[in-house]
């Protein structure tokens, strides 16, 4: 999942409104379409038959509560697609209805993908899961050079490689850092345990699929779909952004906006494609959907090794465990075990407006995708649909009130990651003069951030490529805080007319620092 910094601050300047609960629909009431579409299109397997349309009312109700502006679903069993159905619109101006070849954003559901590529190359002997990332790019570093040495395609495409949580995207959403340089600022990064313990890393899976790339000899957005998308053929599907901005049937992406949806601009993630990059289409996704449940294979053609592919759904490391189940990471996937009943699955999320599922139970020969182009209350719906089918599925009915678990569990995870602003001291200290302040502060990881005043305010000019200054309002002394978002940004005083470094609370993270030295004034 990748949130841009940029829609973090919409998220905080809503935190009080959050904390009340606005991801309830009663708070969040976008005035789209709600049965625009293509009708339900079912197929039913014997054990299914009186289970698909009990589903599809379900996803009617719940697409219809929910202010998701489009969205597509299927269902796959035993190698037949048993329920199809797109919802809404693609864009709320144009009215088009969302079809099954209409094109969305995949967000993280592409590290399956990658996963699923890397699947393909162990399979013909290409590779190994346990192939050092050196052994085929001896340029590559880490900060720490055990890790450096030994850190494989298993370690990084399960999240065991020690790579802190989210590390390194702020080099490429806020400050637009290129992949390669993004990579050489790699070994300025702090590691967490290595091989035991589990980090979220966008960046640890675009270096394993650039790097299988690599062994390959093209670009990873050539080899993916040379490797899976033809052979699949997933003709509509691409890990290159220019192609899905180039498509005449895409959706808009509507971000969190309290009313009617406003569109924002699609997610140029090709930096980190291998790990939320693809786009493709829902009647794509079920040939992908069928061949992930079907062993590798679809229509008679083995697309991926069976062996190879069943390893890389397979976990990797242990995230929780209890009596009656586990949660585990595989190779591109989440992996659980409920009640002795294995299911894989892998979400998506752009907080411009993105929401994907994709959830396989292999023994089944079962497989749910669920599209959207609604941030964040397409995380509510995808969620909720998945655990609607595993119920329906194992139990004849939904026994739960899922949509409300989901959107406890996204409230849960905005609470951990956006908290809100800190409130105002009561007897603030003044600043100092704001030349003080002034000058270039500078760190390995980041680079260098420049402080400037302009029109009476502190302007900070981010390191990397970004051109958009934020500006600084007084906070308490020499504690100062960015005017959108409140966030606190504190200088260092010293004995000398300038301070001598500065604090970013907006880059303190697992791995980095937010503290700068001063390089000049």
């Amino acid at each position: 999942m990748q949130v841009s910094r940029h829609y973090v601050l919409i998220v905080l300047v809503c935190a009080a409104v959050l904390a009340a609960g606005c991801t309830q629909q009663a708070s969040v009431q976008p005035q789209a379409p709600t049965t625009a579409g293509t009708p339900a299109k079912t197929s039913a397997t014997a054990d299914t038959a009186t289970l698909v349309p009990q589903f599809d009312a379900y996803a009617e109700k719940t697409f219809s509560q929910s202010g998701v502006v489009g969205m597509a679903v299927a269902i796959v069993r035993d190698d037949k697609v048993i329920y199809l159905r797109t919802f809404g619109v693609k864009n709320v101006t144009t009215n088009e209805p969302v079809g099954p070849d209409t094109r969305f954003q995949l967000a993280s559901i592409s590290k399956s993908v990658t996963g699923t590529m890397i699947a393909e190359m162990v399979g013909n002997g290409e590779l190994s899961w346990d192939d050092t990332i050196v052994s085929v790019n001896p340029a590559f570093r880490l900060s720490d050079p055990y890790v450096t040495q030994h850190v494989t395609f298993r370690d990084l495409l399960s999240h065991r490689s020690g790579l802190p949580e989210y590390g390194a995207d702020d080099l490429q959403n806020d400050l637009k850092y290129s992949r390669q340089e993004i990579m050489d600022r790699l070994p300025y990064l702090g590691l967490g345990g290595f091989r035991s313990s589990y980090a979220y890393s966008n960046i640890g899976i675009t270096i394993a699929g650039v790097t299988a790339a690599m062994k390959a000899g093209k670009p990873y957005e050539d080899l993916v779909a040379e490797r899976i998308f033809i052979p699949a053929g997933m003709y509509n599907t691409s890990a290159r952004f220019s192609d899905f901005t180039a498509s005449p049937d895409r959706v808009e992406l509507y971000p969190m906006h309290e009313g009617t949806p406003v569109a924002g601009p699609p997610v140029d993630d090709d930096i980190n494609s291998p790990a939320g990059g693809v786009s493709s289409t829902i009647n794509d996704m079920v040939r992908y959907a069928r061949f992930q449940a079907n062993g590798g294979s679809l229509d008679g053609k083995q697309v991926v090794n069976a062996s190879a592919l069943k390893e890389s759904h397979t976990p990797q490391f242990i995230r929780s465990y209890s009596g009656t189940g586990m949660m585990g990471s595989g190779m591109g996937w989440n992996t659980f075990l409920d009640g002795g009943r294995s299911r894989i699955e892998k979400d998506g999320m752009f907080s411009q407006g993105t929401a994907t599922i994709i959830t396989v139970w292999p023994e089944e020969k079962m497989a749910l995708v669920v599209l959207t182009n609604k941030f964040p209350e397409g995380n509510v719906v995808a969620g909720s649909l998945s655990n609607a089918w595993n119920d329906l599925y194992y139990n004849g009915r939904i026994g739960k009130d899922w949509y409300a678990v989901a959107q406890q569990e996204l409230q849960a995870w905005f609470d951990t990651h956006f908290p809100e602003p800190v409130q105002k001291p009561v007897n603030p200290q003044p600043p100092r003069d704001l030349k003080y302040y002034t000058g270039s502060y500078t760190q390995d990881y980041y680079g260098t951030a420049r402080v400037v005043e302009e029109s009476g305010k502190l302007q900070v000019y981010p390191p990397g490529h970004s051109t958009t200054p934020f500006a600084l309002l007084p906070y308490d002394g020499d504690t100062f805080s960015e005017e959108i978002s409140g966030i606190l940004v504190k200088f260092s005083a010293g004995t000398s007319a300038h301070a001598t470094g500065v604090w970013f609370t907006r880059y303190e993270a697992p791995g980095r620092s937010g503290a700068f030295t001063r390089a000049s004034a």
